[in-house]
């Protein structure tokens, strides 16, 4: 086989379904919390506001009267402790449930050497069709900022390329994943779609050399569910739905070596996501609740990492094709999504702001990876790959993919 050609297709999904989580979105919605820090914040936040020298500007100053009898009936001081929290700052809780990165397009280079001449080869045409349906799990730890969760996504990423030249792809995947995050100790939950489309290449620079990139974008619909209480008079369900979106970008480099009958393949990625969440309210199950409804403000957070890793693989050949298993090792650094301040507001005090802090990410973490690869003779490949988040003190998760590319 001509290792310089690209002739056999993918043996996993990609940097096409790179994103298929998403990323960072949990926490721009809110959600009740264990949090202590943000518990105590917002009630003396709401103490202020009733026990101010003169009432801050309200749409309806008698609604506010009555929360403040509802949420203090015996006075400031001797008011029951507060039990909600709208766990405003969990801008990072959905990071793990997503941050696998996986370098490749529709041309694996390592893939390449690895396979002998009897395995699957595109000679049948130029396009490729590619379809992989995709599944995520991951818990996050609860701090005093942020509650815990445990989440679980679905997904399914179409995709359709072309190989203009022995050396160059290019292709355009669309994908749709589905999200539910159950926040700890029956908080509520935030369920979450996104629907992508991601624009991709591979160039191989020389037999041993590929470059991979991808520029996508993702529209998010997001319905979040929390469990209200605030002393002895104001409990009930908020619920709230928001609209937002996606930028993606990356590029990865990679260089193939052979080590006996092994092959390995040190790799460099560098991955950018921009998710903003627009403007929205939630509303409270009954009257009571409805008072202590808040406004949460345009959110966005950006992400910004590199991971340094390799990938050792080896190929088994067979009548009917090849068969190659694989596993992968990387070392991630977060630049980006710093502790921020967030600002939200009670609706019946929308001028006077409530801001918590967010908690920090582990800004240094690993992906594991193990994956195998079957090469069909005529043009067929399918995989299954398994990516596992660990060494991250916050977030665990791991993600299995499996799918078929065919080229005609």
């Amino acid at each position: 086989m001509n290792s310089g050609a690209i002739k056999s297709s993918v043996g996993r999904c990609a940097s096409i379904c790179k994103y298929s989580v998403l990323v960072f979105v949990m926490g721009l919605m809110s959600s009740q919390a264990v949090a202590a820090t943000v518990d105590a914040q917002f009630r003396q936040y709401l103490h202020d506001i009733c026990f101010a020298a003169s009432p801050p500007p309200s749409p309806n100053l008698g609604d506010l009267a009555t929360l403040c009898l509802q949420a203090f009936p015996g006075g400031g001081a001797s008011s029951p402790p507060a039990t909600i929290s709208s766990n405003l700052g969990t801008v990072n809780a959905g990071g793990g449930a997503v941050a696998r990165k996986k370098k490749g397009i529709r041309v694996s280079l390592e893939d390449q050497k690895a396979k002998p001449d009897k395995g699957a080869s595109a000679d049948g045409g130029g396009w490729g069709f590619l379809m992989t349906p995709q599944y995520s799990n991951s818990n996050r730890s609860a701090t005093d900022l942020e509650n815990g969760y445990q989440a679980d996504l679905t997904g399914l990423v179409v995709g359709l390329d072309y190989r203009f030249t022995d050396g160059f792809v290019m292709g355009v995947a669309v994908g749709q994943t589905k999200d539910k995050a159950n926040f700890n100790s029956n908080a509520g939950f935030l369920k979450t779609s996104n629907n992508t489309a991601t624009l991709y290449g591979t160039w191989l620079y020389s037999e041993s050399v590929s470059v991979d990139g991808y520029l996508g974008y993702g529209k998010l619909n997001l319905d979040n569910q929390r469990q209200l209480v605030f002393g002895s008079q104001i409990s009930g369900t908020m619920t709230s739905s928001a609209t937002g979106q996606q930028t993606m970008a990356g590029m990865s480099a990679s260089y193939q070596m052979e080590v006996g009958r092994f092959n390995f393949a040190p790799s460099l990625n560098l991955d950018y996501v921009k998710t903003s969440i627009n403007s929205y309210n939630d509303s409270g199950s009954n009257v009571n609740a409805s008072l202590i409804a808040l406004h949460y403000g345009d959110r966005k957070v950006t992400s910004l990492t590199s991971s340094l890793g390799g990938r050792l693989s080896t190929s088994y050949g067979y009548d009917w094709g090849s068969f190659q298993p694989s596993a992968r090792l990387a070392a991630v650094h977060e630049f980006q999504n710093r502790t921020r301040q967030i600002s939200n507001a009670l609706v019946l005090a929308p001028t006077t702001p409530f801001s918590v802090e967010t908690d920090a990410p582990d800004r240094n973490y690993l992906n594991l990876g193990l994956g195998v690869s079957a090469a069909l003779n005529g043009g067929t490949q399918l995989f299954l790959d398994y990516d596992k988040r660990a060494q991250d003190k916050l977030l665990s998760s791991w993600a299995v993919s499996l799918g078929v590319l065919t080229e005609f």
